[in-house]
């Protein structure tokens, strides 16, 4: 585990109370709506962990993460997939993307816990690194199933951009988008917002004690299926700040009170995210500000999402592991 993320744990912790690609690119874009949708570090703040310099190179490393822990009763990741169709289409779509970046990135990770490696390790991905540190996230807080995202993002120390599993990037980053600040795929729909955002921010409001800076003054969010940027100072200050508000002492009676905690998942990794970038004013790059469906295909980026809840999504991706990366298809086949 880098020093980084073992600081990071230590701090939180003391806070823990006990070939046509285009055909096949506009074929698996199938729903990117937003209304489908069901659902570095500063001394200062005591942690003492040195800032990486605000501005490094371009973006040459792509990360992928896995964690296996929530709704683990339903099963293992060979059984269940969370929000997904069936396991077998989950490891299609990863492999697929997986594939596919190796194409454009020198540097693929994967950062996930020691389950799911067991499980991929299996598909001989073209992974150059692996890390299992999401072992380490506390039991009592697997709920929030986007915690993995965060400690994924933590754990970087150069500039990178993390691809959720049902995001595939055909053709790489833009050439524009390899130096950005900070690169998220669009801001949430203000429908969206005051729908999904706002009744938890102010629910949090009354069972929460710990906030991070801008919270409540920032009216909108970006959405994180691509995520990442040159600017690691603001990235590691804004994953400090999610860790606080999921593992302070002040919030934990907070939590304890509430049951479905994983409607609060899009609240830490994408409001709070939103919240660092304009108390520290920087400059955020959009894929598409407004997801614009034609516009990201143009780019070459298809984000699967609801449609990965429908049967229809499986034939799709194997259609398209079979043409391009059949052996990776065969890898997946043999684990059902």
């Amino acid at each position: 585990m880098c020093e980084t993320i073992k600081k990071i744990i230590k701090f939180i912790m003391s806070y823990f109370n006990p070939n046509n690609t285009e055909v096949e690119q506009t074929e698996i874009s199938t729903n990117i709506d937003n209304d489908c949708n069901d659902n570095s570090i500063n001394e200062d703040a005591g942690i003492g962990i040195k800032l990486i310099s605000n501005k490094m190179a371009k973006i040459d490393k792509i990360v992928y993460s896995l964690w296996t822990k929530p709704n683990q009763d339903k099963g293992t990741i060979l059984e269940h997939a969370v929000n997904w169709y069936s396991a077998k289409a989950h490891l299609m779509s990863l492999a697929l993307s997986v594939n596919k970046s190796a194409e454009h990135f020198k540097e693929v990770e994967l950062v996930t816990d020691s389950e799911g490696w067991k499980v991929i390790s299996k598909l001989n991905l073209p992974f150059t690194s692996v890390k299992t540190i999401l072992d380490d996230i506390p039991e009592a807080y697997y709920g929030f199933w986007s915690l993995g995202k965060i400690y994924a993002y933590a754990a970087q120390d150069k500039p990178f951009v993390h691809l959720d599993n049902d995001a595939i990037l055909w053709d790489g980053l833009p050439e524009w988008a390899k130096e950005a600040d900070i690169f998220v795929q669009n801001t949430e729909d203000k429908g969206w917002f005051e729908h999904s955002y706002l009744p938890e921010i102010n629910h949090a409001n009354k069972v929460l004690r710990h906030f991070p800076p801008n919270w409540g003054i920032s009216k909108e969010a970006y959405c994180l299926g691509i995520f990442g940027g040159t600017d690691l100072e603001t990235i590691q200050e804004y994953t400090k700040e999610a860790l606080k508000f999921v593992f302070h002492k002040y919030n934990k009676y907070g939590w304890d009170s509430i049951e479905n905690k994983g409607s609060y998942c899009i609240i830490f990794e994408q409001y709070i995210m939103t919240c660092i970038a304009e108390h520290r004013k920087v400059d955020v790059t959009y894929f598409d500000k407004y997801l614009d469906k034609q516009k990201l295909e143009s780019y070459g980026y298809t984000h699967i999402w609801c449609a990965k809840k429908e049967a229809s999504i499986e034939p799709l991706l194997q259609k398209s592991l079979l043409k391009h990366y059949p052996e990776s298809l065969i890898n997946v086949l043999k684990l059902f």
